[in-house]
């Protein structure tokens, strides 16, 4: 079996769930469940790189004029090549698709989060609230923002928008809708912007954005402050806290003119919930917090912690335990306004 082959058996390996290939040849991989990434035996030449991203790609050439690409895998892996004069030579960075996403049951038994959080967010998703799933790389987000959106009303029209397909939602009326990148075919950049303008006009009862990255972030918070409820979209950051710094940010690098006191208003009344997720040091992934984005005092956005994680190291491994802070979400309070009682039970520890 040539180096090719075997590096294609290791595509089809289950357990494996990102391939690294640098630009010495060397191939790495991370198993699902572990924290680290491991060395293979392999190591491939340039010509076997090459051979290796046409078949796991299709047709894909690297130019000078833009030697990197992200590319989706005939499989529906998340492929990025980076090549020469970035790099001395070829190198490949392969996200495999999960066969199956959990569903949110799946992911309260793997411990994911606890059943009461897991309730509470599905009807926080069912009122329409918007949330922004946060967290590092490959902590879990987008597996658990896919496990929400499952929970949109099935007469909703959802319209999901992506940089590389993720998203499978089980509801009958779903659009999804890729960026694009430009190619040597000369046909322009597709944005993330563009994609949330245009699905605007498009009559959308939900709206999901698979990576909230960059000046998209004005569009969203802007849709969000005009009535378009119920968005969901996960955003890079290190703390619930840090989320409202990079959508500030983000916000900025648009271009729109906006005193920043006006910016944290916006994202203040926009945003409602804020879901942060972890890869702890065992592997596992896990939600951390979630806090309420409650208005703004003075200058600053405030916040409430509804659910947090106690975390402790023991020598049988990590050990997590979500739980209710003891405080209501503020929008309960809005809901007993207008005649309805939310359930209580969510915060209920036991």
């Amino acid at each position: 079996m040539n180096m090719v082959e075997e590096f294609l058996k290791l595509m089809n390996n289950s357990a494996v769930i990102e391939v690294m290939v640098n630009e010495d040849g060397a191939v790495y991989i991370e198993r699902s469940g572990l924290s680290f990434v491991e060395k293979t035996s392999l190591v491939l030449g340039n010509p076997e790189r090459q051979e290796v991203l046409k078949s796991i790609a299709g047709a894909a050439t690297l130019t000078p004029q833009r030697p990197y690409a992200d590319l989706l895998g005939v499989d529906g892996s998340r492929i990025h090549a980076i090549g020469y004069p970035i790099v001395k030579s070829l190198a490949l960075t392969v996200r495999k698709r999960p066969q199956k996403r959990p569903s949110i049951e799946e992911m309260v038994q793997l411990q994911t989060l606890s059943a009461a959080c897991a309730n509470f967010l599905v009807y926080a998703v069912q009122l329409k609230k918007n949330i922004m799933i946060c967290g590092g790389t490959s902590s879990g987000k987008t597996t658990l923002l896919n496990a929400l959106a499952a929970h949109c009303q099935p007469q909703e029209r959802i319209l999901i928008l992506e940089d590389t397909p993720e998203l499978t939602l089980p509801q009958p009326h779903v659009m999804y809708l890729r960026t694009r990148i430009a190619d040597q075919s000369g046909l322009p950049d597709i944005t993330l912007r563009e994609l949330v303008i245009n699905t605007l006009r498009m009559r959308p009862d939900r709206l999901i954005v698979g990576e909230c990255r960059g000046p998209e972030a004005a569009d969203m918070l802007g849709a969000m402050n005009v009535g378009q409820d119920g968005l969901l979209s996960t955003l890079h950051a290190s703390s619930s806290r840090e989320v409202l710094a990079r959508l500030e940010t983000l916000v900025l690098m648009s271009g729109i003119e906006m005193p920043l006191k006006a910016v944290r208003s916006q994202i203040s009344t926009a945003l409602d919930l804020i879901v942060f997720m972890a890869r702890l040091a065992d592997g596992k992934r896990r939600v951390i917090s979630v806090v309420e984005v409650t208005g703004m005092e003075l200058d600053n956005i405030t916040m409430s912690e509804l659910f947090s994680a106690d975390i402790r190291k023991s020598p049988e491994g990590m050990s997590v335990s979500l739980k209710s802070t003891g405080l209501r979400p503020k929008f309960y309070d809005q809901l007993r306004s207008q005649g309805f009682e939310p359930p209580m039970n969510f915060f209920e520890n036991s």
